[in-house]
């Protein structure tokens, strides 16, 4: 399968394209080249005619691109361009291309706070009480919706949380992980839970939790749907 992986450069991306490029033909299309990536689109998913070419001969698009963490944020600029324009560009490119599927990197933020609990892509109960980053992960799940209702689009949404790796617990800020948190999933382990995203039979539109058996996520999606169980525990880090 010829995949399009938004982000391949970025921290999350790099972990997803290595899981990803072992069985399947990954081209990668970020504001920089990608190394785990078979081939590189250089530019940026808030340009539509940059999608429009990266999607040429593609199967399927997995989306992890996302504005830089925290400067990103500062302001609506660039979190809305990248995270929400690009999302939206790429999703009418792929309509256009004849695409039927695509699979969102999303994330456990957009969930209400009680454990548990999840939400329906689109329609929510969404948590609207975090940061900027969350809203645009929410707006990124009603375009996924919209796509779905409008034109049959299939999604599968994959909710993970604290993203680390975990032979250095070294986080994208640069702080390295002193003690376990319930949160962590490695992106290695994101990668998985996307190839057998993959291999799901007209899946629809569906939102799937990540995480550690112990992180309070209803993970019952990930287990039954996808056959996932997180392969990177964290057993270096102490437990509280």
């Amino acid at each position: 399968m010829r995949i399009l992986l938004t982000g391949a450069a970025g921290y999350a991306g790099r972990g997803i394209a290595a899981v990803l490029s072992e069985t399947h033909y990954v081209r990668s299309l970020d504001i920089r080249e990608a190394p785990m990536a078979a081939e590189s689109v250089v530019g940026s998913v808030a340009d539509l005619g940059v999608c429009r070419a990266a999607l040429a001969e593609i199967d399927v698009v997995v989306l992890c691109h996302m504005a830089p963490n925290p400067m990103g944020y500062a302001t609506p600029e660039q979190a809305i361009d990248v995270n929400v324009k690009g999302t939206a560009n790429l999703y009418y490119c792929a309509v256009e291309q004849g695409l039927t599927r695509m699979v969102l990197i999303s994330s456990t933020g957009v969930l209400p706070k009680q454990p548990g609990s999840t939400a329906v892509p689109g329609e929510g109960p969404y948590n609207f009480h975090y940061n900027l980053y969350v809203l645009t992960k929410i707006m990124q799940e009603d375009i996924a919706r919209f796509y779905h209702e409008m034109h049959g689009m299939s999604t599968i949404i994959l909710r993970p949380a604290w993203i680390v790796y975990d032979e250095d617990f070294t986080t994208k800020y640069g702080s390295k992980m002193e003690q376990y948190d319930t949160g962590l999933i490695d992106p290695r382990d994101i990668g998985a839970a996307v190839t057998a995203a993959l291999d799901l039979p007209s899946p629809g539109l569906e939102a799937i939790d990540l995480g550690q058996d112990d992180s309070g996520f209803d993970l019952t999606l990930a287990h039954e749907r996808l056959g996932w169980v997180p392969k990177y525990r964290f057993m270096g880090l102490p437990r509280g």
